[in-house]
């Protein structure tokens, strides 16, 4: 018996060396795979790797998030469900280079109620006069915030101008952007002219399509500038021009196209010390918009607006606080004012975990008193987030 135990520890030994000998740690006598593609590479590792130069970057993002408190929702998330505890979204991006000029972009959105292609689309960053080329389905270029997936803001929700203008998901749908990088000796500078699918009043507040071939515009003009080796600034202006369903005449028996009309500018600052830049940094940006929306007796005017500030007090720990006030697209005699305050903690640079309260005071005199704990999580090589 001791013969044949013997026997089976040297063969599973020899086995061991034989299937993991070039899997072994650094400075180990095993030698290293080579780390070339093709032919050149010398190795089954190299082999492999090649193939893999075809295959797009695959990432996933989970937020989970925990709610205490009652809800009073307003028109822009009156569908946010009010569990204790919730899966609300699993993020997966598809990313990749196609070629030379162009590199191809999808974001598919995983929720307890639907599967939905949040963003794909395909750029085009070679064309002449320094001009890039965006066509697909993507978020418009209104702002800054609009841009960015709610798993990977700092906060549990949307700010309420946000979510009151342009709706729980933003402004999106399918169509092309057209940029152009504005040569000049004094700063970053960027023209965007963007035309997209114009949506359906059910999801944006502010623009409602009137036929299947109404479209929306959208422009922004955007700077940034250094002011010093650690502060530095970055400002931006809006509009966009677009249907808002449609006007009956009765007597006549005709119709009209309604329309809107949205403007808006933000503006950024961020300090980051570069001899500290992992322990210290601050950011603070603001977004204000005005809206002129046609109505059936006469146009309403309204306005909204967000600002908030992320402060890097340690390595892993940040804290922030919001403040909100937004009027509605459809009627500027009400109006929603509020904030939300949080603490995050990020164990690396792949999770993250925010303690979060809110406080609105809806346009009927409800007062709504939120706690959130954020947790979001990724996998793979997701792509950098516009700056």
């Amino acid at each position: 018996m001791r013969i044949k135990f013997l026997s089976v520890l040297i063969f599973l030994f020899v086995i061991s060396k034989f299937s993991f000998g070039q899997n072994q740690l650094p400075g180990t006598s095993a030698q290293a795979p080579s780390a070339g593609y093709g032919p050149q590479g010398g190795s089954g590792s190299g082999a492999m790797q090649a193939s893999n130069v075809l295959n797009p970057n695959i990432s996933a993002i989970g937020w989970f998030q925990a709610e205490a408190g009652h809800r009073h929702p307003g028109p822009g998330d009156a569908n946010e469900r009010d569990d204790a505890f919730q899966m609300k979204e699993a993020e997966l991006a598809f990313q990749s280079i196609v070629d030379p000029w162009t590199r191809a972009d999808f974001f598919v959105s995983v929720t307890p109620d639907n599967v939905d292609l949040e963003e794909g689309y395909l750029t085009f960053f070679r064309l002449p006069a320094a001009l890039g080329l965006k066509i697909g389905k993507f978020k418009t270029n209104f702002g800054r915030f609009n841009r960015i997936h709610t798993p990977e803001t700092p906060f549990a929700d949307r700010p309420l101008a946000q979510q009151n203008y342009f709706g729980e998901e933003g402004l999106n749908g399918p169509g092309g952007s057209l940029s152009w990088l504005i040569p000049n000796p004094w700063l970053y500078m960027n023209l965007d002219a963007e035309v997209i699918a114009a949506p359906a009043g059910s999801d944006n507040p502010s623009f409602s399509r009137a036929n299947s071939k109404d479209v929306l515009y959208v422009g922004r003009l955007s700077g940034y500038y250094d002011l010093t080796e650690a502060w530095n600034v970055a400002v931006g202006g809006n509009c966009s021009y677009g249907p808002a369903g449609e006007n009956f005449d009765p007597v006549g028996n005709s119709s009209s196209t309604l329309h809107t009309r949205l403007y808006g500018i933000d503006v950024t600052f961020r300090w980051k010390n570069i001899r500290r830049a992992i322990y210290r940094s601050f950011l603070w940006s603001t977004e204000i918009l005005w809206s002129n929306h046609d109505a059936t007796s006469s146009p309403v005017d309204s306005h909204g607006m967000f600002s908030y500030i992320d402060y890097q007090f340690a390595q892993r720990w940040h804290a922030g606080v919001r403040c909100d006030y937004s009027q509605f697209p459809t009627d500027g005699s009400k109006h929603e004012e509020g904030g939300l305050a949080y603490l995050t903690f990020f164990p690396s640079e792949f999770s993250q975990f925010s303690l979060q309260g809110r406080h609105v005071q809806r346009d009927d005199g409800a007062s709504e008193n939120l706690g959130f704990l954020k947790s979001t999580f990724n996998i793979g090589p997701h792509g950098a987030h516009p700056f």
